[in-house]
C-alpha cells in the first residue's frame, strides 16, 4: 500500500471518529452522568419519629389541640453521578395480608403520589415533585402517620370498622381524599412505589407495614411493638 493511501484512509478514520464522537458525545456524557435514584427507611429517627400535631377544633369555642403523632419517612436518595430532577415518589397500589398468608389488593385505595417531608405548609403546600436532589445527596418523603387514638376522630382519620381507641394510619398521599380511604385499619399491608425524575426512568419498590393496633407513648416501643416498616424488594 502507498503512503499517500495510508494517509488518505489514515485521514478518513480521524474524520469519521470526530464525527460519531460530535453524535455521541452529549448521549454518552448524560448516561455517564445520570441520577440513580434508592430508598431506603428504618423504624427509628429520622426515619421514623414521634413529632406533635396542632390542629384547631370546635368544641364551646375554636381551640388549638396538640395530639402526639408517629411519622413513617422513606429516605430517597441519589446514588447516580448527576443531579435528579423534579422526583418524584408515586404509590401505585396497596394490599393487605389475608387470612392465607397472600396479599390481596385494596380495590378503594386511590393511586397518587406521596408529599415531600418538611415542605411548605398550604397554601403553597404540599410538595408533590422534589425540585431536584444532587449527586450523593437524600430528602426524606412522607409515607404515613398514625395519630393518637384520642384525637383520631377530630383530625378526621377514623373509620367506621375501627373501634374507637384504636389507633389507625393514613397514608400521607398528595390529596386526602373524602372518602377516607387512605386511612388504614390495623393489618399488614403492601404498598407498590414508583420513584421516578424527570431525568431518570421509574425505579419500583414495595414496602410493608404492620399496623399491629396498640399505641403506645414512648417512641422505642412504638415501633418494636405498635408499628413497623420495612422494604420487601
Amino acid at each position: 500500500m502507498e503512503y499517500g493511501n495510508i494517509a488518505q484512509w489514515f485521514a478518513g478514520a480521524v474524520t469519521f471518529s470526530a464525527v460519531v464522537v460530535a453524535l455521541f458525545k452529549d448521549s454518552v456524557a448524560r448516561r455517564y452522568r445520570r441520577p440513580k435514584l434508592e430508598i431506603s427507611i428504618r423504624p427509628e429517627p429520622p426515619d421514623c419519629a414521634k413529632n406533635f400535631l396542632s390542629y384547631e377544633v370546635q368544641r364551646t369555642a375554636y381551640t388549638y389541640v396538640t395530639a402526639t403523632v408517629f411519622y413513617l419517612r422513606l429516605w430517597v436518595v441519589n446514588h447516580g453521578r448527576g443531579r435528579a430532577e423534579k422526583v418524584q415518589v408515586y404509590a401505585a397500589n396497596l394490599s393487605r395480608k389475608a387470612a392465607d398468608g397472600s396479599f390481596r389488593r385494596v380495590e378503594s385505595f386511590l393511586p397518587m403520589n406521596l408529599r415531600w417531608s418538611h415542605g411548605p405548609p398550604p397554601p403553597l403546600g404540599p410538595e408533590i415533585f422534589a425540585d431536584g436532589i444532587s449527586a450523593g445527596m437524600g430528602k426524606h418523603c412522607d409515607l404515613a402517620h398514625m395519630v393518637d387514638p384520642k384525637s383520631t376522630a377530630e383530625v378526621g382519620e377514623s373509620r367506621p370498622d375501627v373501634e374507637v381507641g384504636i389507633p389507625t394510619l393514613a397514608l400521607d398521599l398528595e390529596v386526602a381524599p373524602n372518602s377516607r380511604n387512605h386511612v388504614v385499619a390495623p393489618g399488614t399491608y403492601r404498598l407498590d412505589l414508583r420513584i421516578a425524575a424527570s431525568n431518570c426512568a421509574p425505579i419500583a419498590r414495595t414496602v410493608e407495614i404492620a399496623v399491629t393496633g396498640k399505641w403506645f407513648d414512648e417512641e422505642a416501643r412504638m415501633f418494636a411493638d405498635g408499628l413497623g416498616v420495612k422494604i420487601v424488594d
